[in-house]
């Protein structure tokens, strides 16, 4: 039985200006749609990004995240808005957004949200597709989808990943090892294995391309034969501008994908010889009270003593150089004078909102 969304429309978002893969403007573009442009009805978004991992806004990049593979891989951090746990994205991955403006109708309802895609995707020869646990889609005991929900202003988004041909290995990798054995069962799933679509699908869809099926896919979700026939909002030069804007403003930016965790105020980030370095602290009466320390080329060891030796220093340059003399960074002085000055000119990341 065919299940569609009512008056759905799909929002082009071929791209303007940047990379068609690039996860931090996608990311991007729901909150531009569910906070500024408000489309009246229920838009659609779907789009596949490079690879990346996606945390949730409350989430500690430097304890759910191996910081160290993704520079050494190329692998994007990008913070989303909404919570939830660290997800893996390559271009394996078709992600989906339903844009809700003006309504609250359905929202936490993640049936609602899911039948369309399963009927879709049941008229494509999957069998015994259904949501699990909530917010899981499975067929044949394993999740191939996990879907979130994040509220607007005056709306809201709703959608999910749909794992069609993602790297299950690299997904591992690119999580902390605490996190690596729960990707074998379901990418931070706790409760089922995980599997790629095109493995429970016909071969017909298997031999596809993950553009050419998330092509197939929207032909089926919009029950039309021909991609012309699908309705569609294209974004205009003046929206593309308004969402460079935020990711110039905030989420392109290093203090909300890396800087904005839980419990440290503070963020620095500095590109030095070796590659980036980072830095999240806290204070209490102008003492470091907490500190995480990052460095791409860092080992965890230097990491952990430069931690060690600036817990509980005074925030002005003497007290710091003092600090800085016990490690291995006091031998070189433009390093030393890079770090205090990281320290005493960060970024608060209570006060990034836009």
């Amino acid at each position: 039985m065919k299940k569609a969304w009512i008056n759905m429309f799909l929002i082009d978002i071929t791209p303007k200006n940047h990379e068609l893969y690039d996860p931090i403007i996608n990311q991007s573009i729901d909150n531009y749609l569910i906070n500024d442009l408000k489309l009246p009805g229920h838009g659609l978004i779907c789009y596949i990004n490079r690879p990346s991992v996606i945390i949730g806004s409350a989430q500690n990049s430097f304890s759910e995240v191996d910081l160290h593979y993704l520079s050494q891989n190329n692998v994007d951090l990008v913070r989303r808005t909404s919570g939830g746990g660290a997800v893996y994205h390559d271009q394996g991955n078709i992600i989906f957004e339903n844009i809700i403006s003006g309504s609250l109708k359905h929202c936490s309802d993640y049936n609602y949200f899911a039948e369309p895609i399963l009927s879709a995707l049941e008229e494509m020869g999957l069998k015994d597709g259904h949501v699990s646990a909530k917010s899981a889609l499975v067929a044949n005991d394993h999740k191939f989808s996990g879907m979130c929900m994040v509220k607007g202003k005056d709306g809201y988004a709703a959608g999910g990943t749909l794992m069609f041909d993602m790297n299950i290995t690299n997904a591992r990798q690119a999580l902390t090892p605490k996190k690596r054995d729960q990707v074998t069962r379901g990418v931070l799933s706790y409760d089922r294995p995980i599997a790629n679509l095109k493995n429970l699908l016909p071969d017909t869809y298997q031999q596809m391309s993950t553009e050419a099926f998330k092509h197939e896919l929207l032909l089926h979700l919009f029950h039309v034969k021909h991609w012309a026939d699908i309705p569609t909002y294209h974004l205009t030069n003046a929206d593309w501008d308004n969402i460079h804007e935020l990711v110039a403003k905030k989420y392109g930016r290093n203090v909300w994908n890396y800087g904005k965790n839980p419990g440290y105020q503070y963020y620095s980030s500095r590109k030095i010889s070796q590659g980036q370095l980072h830095i999240n602290f806290a204070t209490t009466d102008q003492k470091i009270s907490a500190i995480k320390v990052f460095g791409t080329s860092m080992t965890s060891g230097a990491a952990d003593a430069l931690e060690q030796a600036l817990l509980g220093a005074t925030l002005n340059s003497d007290s710091l150089k003092k600090n800085l003399a016990q490690t291995i960074f006091g031998n070189s002085k433009k390093l030393t004078q890079l770090i205090i000055e990281m320290l005493l000119k960060p970024e608060n990341t209570h006060k990034i909102n836009i």
